[in-house]
């Protein structure tokens, strides 16, 4: 318990000086710095809570070689609910971009492959390169096909046979298969909310649907995951129909339940529970419509960690790596959890500043041809 509160007051004073050190970086885009949703802080809080968990499970991992769970049921959390929220926010952000609309499906899917898709070929790339070295350049063609093939439905284990793959993403690369099956989804969701028939991009949800069953039964699919989703319905609902319950948020109340609900949920024990789905679906609706719970999902320093928080996400497992099984910068052969921790201020620091670099590079530029074709679009109607 001594470890868990030490992690914590570290990660805390962490993020404050790397609240500070944001909040002189350049890299809001105007829409974001435009828009006063606690939302786009609150993302910069998740992303980095992860990097925390899984600095801990790394740990543990060069320890006893096995990569599992931390026993601390709020280290453990530190993953499981950043990653609730994530899906929460995924379904408040594109239920509302079709509840009540016309969605323009193209458009909706061009954009997701931008976003998400250029970044992680990168990442699998430099997995792919990383795994070739540890074989000794030893190349198995038909093994590598299969194994590329599940790495693009996001479900990849090994490469080239190298078993520790997926340790270089820290196995963060699972939520993406959630993620993109909620997107497929949306032509269905659609359909029952707004009572319209979506022709061709409905019959593509649906088969994309059905094609998707065989992997609940292999266990890459757990479909009660799917609550979180809808529970970021929740709030869309609420602004259309009850919009009367709007003026409720702001208050420090509603910041106290906010705060009161998300601290009960990261000390539940199960991650992923309908009880902790639940519990945490109270916070995020009262964020969702506007309470920056205290204040502090104000800060454009925490935005700017929001900005980059895909990059923070799916490349920390990358530096953890490189720093802990390449470069060896800490020695786990009785070397004391203490010292080990001592690293989460240096690890979150790296962590932050190499994404900035993958963001500007890599997704920043994606981001701005969406950006080109939307206004580009609108322009033309």
């Amino acid at each position: 318990m001594n470890d868990t509160i030490l992690i914590i007051v570290i990660y805390v004073v962490s993020m404050f000086l790397l609240d500070r050190a944001f909040r002189r970086a350049n890299i809001l885009t105007e829409q974001t710095l435009s828009r006063s949703s606690p939302i786009d802080a609150l993302r910069g809080l998740l992303a980095t809570a992860v990097v925390c968990h899984h600095f801990v499970v790394t740990y543990y991992w060069k320890v006893d070689g096995k990569w599992v769970r931390p026993e601390s049921d709020v280290l453990n959390n530190m993953g499981a609910v950043p990653v609730s929220l994530f899906f929460m926010i995924t379904g408040f952000l594109f239920f509302g971009k079709i509840y009540r609309r016309s969605p323009d499906w193209g458009v909706i899917l061009r954009s997701r492959i931008q976003r998400i898709m250029p970044l992680y070929i990168f990442v699998v790339f430099i997995v792919f390169g990383i795994s070739l070295i540890k074989t000794g350049f030893v190349i198995e063609v038909g093994r590598i096909v299969k194994e590329a093939l599940l790495w693009g439905v996001f479900v990849g284990s090994s490469l080239n046979g190298f078993s520790d793959s997926t340790r270089i993403t820290a196995g963060a690369h699972w939520t993406l298969r959630y993620e993109w099956l909620f997107y497929f989804s949306l032509p269905i969701v659609a359909a029952i909310f707004n009572g319209k028939l979506y022709g061709k991009y409905l019959i593509l949800s649906l088969a994309v649907m059905v094609l998707a069953i065989p992997s609940i039964y292999f266990g890459f699919i757990v479909p009660k995951l799917a609550l979180l989703f809808f529970i970021g319905f929740i709030p869309v609902l609420i602004k259309a129909h009850f919009p009367r319950f709007l003026s409720v948020v702001g208050h420090k109340l509603s910041s106290l339940v906010s705060l009161v609900f998300l601290i009960f949920g990261m000390f539940i024990a199960q991650e992923y529970s309908v009880a902790q789905m639940l519990v945490l679906g109270v916070s995020f609706v009262m964020i969702a419509l506007g309470d920056n719970v205290f204040g502090v999902l104000k800060s454009n320093g925490l935005k700017s960690l929001g900005e980059v928080s895909y990059s923070i996400y799916l490349t920390h497992g990358l530096v953890l790596y490189l720093l802990f099984s390449v470069f060896k910068v800490f020695s786990f052969e009785g070397g004391d959890m203490l010292y080990y921790i001592a690293f989460l201020p240096v690890v979150l620091a790296l962590v932050s500043a190499s994404s900035v670099v993958t963001f500007l590079i890599i997704e920043k530029p994606f981001i701005l041809v969406r950006g080109k074709k939307v206004y580009s679009e609108k322009v033309a109607e």
